[in-house]
This record gives C-alpha cells, sequence and structure tokens, in this order.
C-alpha cells in the first residue's frame, strides 16, 4: 500500500513540477519515485522515508549546479544574439 502512496506522490510532484518550473519538485519527485522502488522490495517505511531524502538530496546536489550553468549559458546566448542586431 506504501508504494502506492509513492507512487501518487511522485505524480503530483511531478504535475507541480509542470505547472511552475521551480525544480524545487523535481527533487522531491525523483526522492518518491526512489521511495517507489524501495516499497517494491519491501522494505520498511524507515527505509523508504531514508531513501526518499537521500535520493531528493542527491538530485538537489546534482540538478541545481547543472541548471544554473545552463541558464547562464543561454543568457550569454541571448546577450549575444541581442548584440548582433
Amino acid at each position: 500500500m506504501a508504494a502506492i502512496g509513492w507512487l501518487v506522490s511522485f505524480l503530483v510532484f511531478l504535475g507541480v513540477e509542470l505547472a511552475f518550473r521551480c525544480l524545487t519538485s523535481l527533487w522531491f519527485a525523483a526522492g518518491a519515485a526512489g521511495a517507489f522502488i524501495i516499497a517494491l522490495t519491501g522494505a520498511s517505511m524507515e527505509a523508504q522515508l531514508a531513501g526518499f531524502v537521500a535520493v531528493s538530496f542527491l538530485t538537489l546536489i546534482l540538478i541545481r549546479p547543472a541548471a544554473f550553468l545552463f541558464n547562464r549559458h543561454m543568457a550569454g546566448r541571448h546577450r549575444r544574439a541581442g548584440g548582433q542586431n
């Protein structure tokens, strides 16, 4: 039953991310997906919560710098394109 809860959480977080594009929900969606997989193995709720926190934190560490660099790169391209007109 817990697996269904994690799956619903994943879908809700993913929906919020698609609606607002704030990246925070993406971290939690990844954490919920990780907890869902852990729940499918029959692990305890404590293990599922630990997996949720760990995957969310790892996603934060990996995605936030990449998003920052991507935004910086896109801003530079926009400035160069604007200067050529």
